[in-house]
């Protein structure tokens, strides 16, 4: 065979098997073309009968049913409601006499923060009406702090007067206990108190009363941490200088009272319900 019919014939093979080849290729296209737009209808229509469930699902609770049973328990001692003459002060009181577990503290202690800048729901009467109705620590150190923040430390120097006899307690996790309640308060006043704590003879008591006084210090309080410096024990020398980083930055007008960031870092944890 010449190879003129060669090519010729090859020609011809090419003619008819390169459009069937294109062809099959379109229909394959074509079909997955045909599914894909079948799965995007089916993915639209599900999300359009989720949407269609949820929006059903609200219209039967109401407004306000959808809360969590925690976010309905603040949002009821956070309002005042008709036939029912109690101030927000009263209902706190009778919210933690009723069960004063650490859930039930740890709301109430979030509804104060919360109307910490709203005088008009929670007035600096009602918080020192309050304050001596509560026996639990996290409460009223809450209290005394919403207070603070307002301009007022009468609360704040109470509650820290209350703790500075433990700075002398003989057991040695009394005085750490004192401590890290006194840390929490974020207040300069505590930091006054816990000065003699740097000298104790315990050095984890040192340890304590040095992160205590990173939370409520300033530079005021920086001579005596510099004494630490030159401590005999390495850990106590090492915080001391980290301490001392962070006061020196802190006027000595710094932490005279507690602003809202210093009361939600120290709020007790509320569990999910």
């Amino acid at each position: 065979m010449s190879i003129t019919k060669k090519y010729l014939y090859l020609t011809v093979f090419l003619a008819v098997v390169i459009p069937l080849f294109l062809g099959s290729l379109l229909v394959v296209s074509h079909h997955r073309n045909e599914l894909l737009e079948q799965r995007v209808q089916e993915l639209e229509s599900r999300f359009a009968q989720q949407e269609q469930a949820r929006v059903k699902a609200l219209q039967r609770v109401g407004p306000g049913m959808g809360l969590s049973p925690v976010e309905q328990k603040i949002k009821d001692l956070s309002t005042r409601f008709v036939g029912d003459a109690r101030t927000l002060s009263e209902k706190l009181r009778d919210f933690t006499a009723e069960k004063a577990d650490p859930q039930h503290i740890a709301i109430a202690c979030k509804v104060i923060a919360d109307l910490a800048e709203n005088r008009d729901a929670l007035g600096d009467q009602e918080l020192v009406w309050l304050y001596p109705t509560q026996s639990n620590p996290d409460m009223k150190r809450v209290i005394a702090q919403v207070l603070s923040q307002r301009g007022d430390n009468q609360l704040l120097e109470n509650y820290i007067a209350q703790l500075q006899p433990g700075l002398a307690d003989p057991v040695v996790t009394e005085r750490r206990k004192v401590l890290g309640e006194l840390a929490k308060t974020r207040y300069l006043g505590a930091a006054k108190l816990m000065l003699p704590s740097l000298g104790d003879g315990d050095t984890s008591v040192v340890l304590d009363a040095l992160l205590a006084l990173r939370n409520t210090g300033n530079e005021g309080q920086l001579p005596a941490v510099d004494k630490l410096l030159k401590h005999p024990d390495e850990s106590v020398r090492w915080l001391a200088g980290d301490v001392a980083n962070n006061l020196q930055i802190l006027s000595k007008k710094a932490r005279l009272h507690v602003n809202s960031a210093d009361i939600v870092a120290e709020l007790p944890p509320i569990a999910v319900e």
